[in-house]
């Protein structure tokens, strides 16, 4: 069910009640779009339990400090398009069956 915020403002009580109860979901919108929704508690639990803790914002720099380590170590590289690896590899094994 999709509800306007200020519909659901006034009707928040029966909205809990058939989300706890009734096995919904509600939908809030904001001038016809989705923002938020209603879900049981239960459900709500199931969600939490299958998200990882978001990472801190140290987590956050170290990762990003080594993507661009990766990034630096993979451009002193000189890497060889797959289409031109693939047809290399395709002629070593014709070669090695000859």
């Amino acid at each position: 069910m999709n509800i306007g915020i200020a519909r659901a403002k006034a009707r928040l009580s029966e909205l809990v009640n058939r989300v706890a109860f009734g096995n919904e979901y509600i939908v809030l919108e904001s001038r016809g779009k989705p923002k938020a929704a209603l879900v049981s508690l239960e459900d709500f639990k199931h969600v939490q339990s299958g998200r990882s803790a978001r990472p801190t914002r140290t987590q956050r720099l170290l990762a990003i400090a080594e993507a661009d380590r990766v990034r630096r170590s993979l451009e002193s590289r000189s890497l060889v398009p797959a289409s031109e690896e693939v047809a290399r590899l395709r002629e070593e094994r014709i070669d090695a069956l000859r």
